[in-house]
């Protein structure tokens, strides 16, 4: 039995039923008497469902309307005090409607008559209207979406003793442009201080001075007395669309991407400055997560920089060019650089820089740089005794100390174990090349006992892709060609494992896990990697050392950070028997050598080759690719997986070989 209709008309003051006023439409029949009013209704109702659609979208410019400083004014004379070319070019305003430009034009700000009659139309003007020469301060341009009536047509009578009459026959849409008062503290600072203030507050405080919804932002201006002091189009220009975040990122991607290029535009106007001697803040309050850097930043004779807070780690590294945009995107999630906090603030601030080579020649320069320590780019304004941390502190007072007692044969240590100045030959041959180096954050660690950085794996003698900031490793240490020596009260057996874990370029891993171990903690690492399965597997042993890192909450990627914060805390003993049990059971297994053993015999350098070992190593699926050789070892998949994987781990993409398993194991599984 059909249910029976339901009438709305009688349900509209219940709570179930909401009513859109704002989009009724007219109800056609034949023998309906239609007016005007009729179809203007029904032309309303169709704008104001464009207009909602237009809002879903998110608003924006979709495509040109780019904003410049004119040389030339709108009536073609030379430099101009206040004009500015807009591009030809489409965008949604906050409010859904579409404003389009389909030429290039040129405005002259000062043009009083045009721009005040517009600005008072859309009620934009501050009262009282100030004369243009006065104005001074921020203020945003932007395009509005207009319409008015035209084409008069003749209006017959609607009865015979009637009146003829014309009346406009046409709608007619456009576009205007209008300049807002821009309301916010930064307005009342002089130029230049105005548009890093300004900065500061949209992209860091993100406190945006509400604009008319109808009114979709182009540029912010500078104006002083009349006169066009900057204009910087990124402060308040948005491309169109919505958010592909899902909402853990600092700022709204569009906001993000618009500090990125904001701030690229500033370096076209930083301050001239020797080479290493430009500080960011001299020009800047605030800088994004990821960008380019001046020329100058870099003093290539001892490698310092002034660009980035004294109080800051900065380190250089190596990467491909192809790779750098993929690593400025990692970035851009990340909060701003905040230059104006306290220097004892940004301790924890670690940053990385980026020298992109051509792939070509990229393997070349790892080799030659392979068994140079990464270069620390030291600021040569040392932070004050106060600002330092506790071991700079204590080993400056222990330098004292040794002095006054007139130590002679002792060298003092170092006040800045990171800090000496770095002249490697081989970096400054590498960096001949560079055209532009790049900068990115470093993530701080969730771990509440780190400092700043991404678990990366150990630097060994084996050639690693500098600049690689993708999980997969754990702490780092010191290259180490040698282990430490033995003691004389060291058991034999780790005196052979030493000399095992050296030959594999382990042994700087080894001893950060027996720095966080205890006594008993200490003799299971031992056992296992004394065993026999252990000693005869080294990919099982690249395979454990990053199955127990992944285990620990890592303190740093940074090599004297660990140490420091050993130092400050020596009961640290986060490894735990229970964790290398765990290791053991998922790993030191027979079916696991058997499976290995398969996909050494499709692919044998998978095996041999050491630097193959340890990319594969990283990815913390050696269990998973024993697994699959067990089952599939005679599949002609499997060779092509074995064959991907050894093309990835060649060039030092652990993810990529990672993922590669990962979806050869989905693939069987389904």
């Amino acid at each position: 039995m059909p249910a029976a209709p339901i009438n709305l008309s009688d349900e509209k003051e219940s709570s179930s039923v909401i009513l859109d006023t704002r989009r009724s439409r007219p109800r056609f029949f034949d023998g309906k008497f239609l007016t005007a009013a009729d179809l203007t209704q029904e032309q309303s109702y169709l704008l104001r469902r464009q207009a909602d659609l237009g809002r879903t979208l998110g608003f924006g410019v979709v495509d040109g309307l780019r904003v410049s400083r004119a040389t030339r004014s709108a009536s073609d004379l030379p430099n101009p005090a206040a004009s500015v070319q807009v591009s030809r070019g489409h965008g949604l305003t906050p409010a859904g409607d579409l404003v389009f430009l389909p030429h290039d034009l040129t405005i002259d700000l000062g043009n009083v008559a045009q721009m005040q009659r517009l600005s008072a139309a859309f009620g934009l003007t501050r009262e009282p209207q100030q004369a243009f020469q006065n104005l001074q301060g921020l203020y945003v341009i932007g395009l509005r979406a207009v319409e008015f009536t035209a084409n008069p047509t003749p209006a017959y009578p609607p009865s015979v003793d009637g009146n003829s009459a014309l009346r406009d026959g046409e709608v007619i849409e456009a576009t205007a442009l209008t300049l807002v008062p821009y309301d916010s503290d930064a307005s009342r600072k002089d130029a230049r201080s105005a548009r890093s203030r300004a900065a500061r507050e949209i992209f860091l405080d993100q406190k945006i001075a509400p604009l008319p919804a109808g009114v979709l932002p182009l540029a912010m201006l500078f104006l002083r007395h009349g006169a066009l002091e900057w204009a910087d189009e990124w402060l308040v220009r948005r491309e169109a669309g919505d958010d592909d975040r899902f909402g853990f990122g600092f700022a709204p991607r569009a906001l993000s991407e618009a500090h990125f290029f904001h701030y690229q535009e500033m370096l076209r106007e930083a301050p001239n400055a020797s080479d290493g001697q430009l500080a960011a803040r001299s020009f800047l309050e605030i800088i994004p997560p990821a960008g380019p850097l001046p020329k100058a930043v870099l003093n290539g004779s001892d490698f310092t920089q002034a660009y980035f807070p004294a109080e800051a780690r900065v380190e250089l590294a190596l990467v491909p060019e192809d790779e750098l945009a993929a690593l400025m995107e990692d970035s851009i999630d990340l909060p701003p650089i905040d230059l104006n906090l306290r220097p004892e603030d940004q301790d924890a601030l670690a940053i990385l820089v980026l020298a992109p080579v051509k792939r070509s020649v990229y393997g070349n320069v790892i080799q030659t740089l392979a068994r140079t320590p990464t270069p620390t780019l030291r600021n040569p304004v040392a932070p004050l005794l106060s600002q330092q941390k506790p071991v700079q502190a204590l080993l400056k007072l222990n330098a004292a100390f040794l002095l006054r007692r007139g130590v002679s044969d002792t060298t003092p240590p170092s006040i800045d174990p990171g800090g000496a100045d770095f002249v490697d030959p081989a970096w400054r041959e590498a960096l001949k090349s560079v055209d532009q180096l790049w900068f990115m954050r470093r993530r701080n660690l969730p771990d509440g006992r780190g400092l700043a950085g991404t678990p990366l794996p150990a630097r060994t003698e084996d050639i690693r892709p500098v600049g690689d900031t993708r999980p997969g490793g754990g702490a780092v240490l010191p290259i180490r060609e040698v282990p430490l020596p033995s003691t004389t009260t060291e058991r034999a057996s780790e005196a052979r494992l030493a000399k095992l874990l050296s030959a594999e370029g382990l042994w700087g891993r080894f001893a950060f896990l027996r720095a966080i171990s205890d006594a008993p903690t200490h003799a299971a690492l031992v056992k296992l990697l004394s065993s026999a399965i252990v000693t005869k597997n080294p990919l099982i042993q690249q395979a454990i050392f990053t199955a127990l890192e992944r285990s620990l909450p890592a303190i740093s990627e940074s090599p004297e950070e660990n140490f420091e914060q050993i130092q400050k805390d020596a009961d640290i003993k986060i490894l735990t028997p229970e964790i290398i049990a765990d290791v053991e059971g998922k790993l030191v297994r027979t079916d696991v050598i058997r499976g290995l053993e398969l996909a050494a015999k499709r692919n044998p350098k998978l095996l041999s080759n050491k630097r193959l070992r340890f990319v594969l190593g990283r990815t913390n699926r050696i269990g998973a690719l024993a697994e699959i050789g067990l089952v599939h070892g005679e599949d002609p998949d499997f060779k092509k997986l074995l064959d991907t994987v050894e093309k990835h781990a060649s060039t030092g993409r652990a993810q990529s070989v990672s993922d590669a398993i990962d979806r050869f194991l989905k693939k069987v599984n389904a």
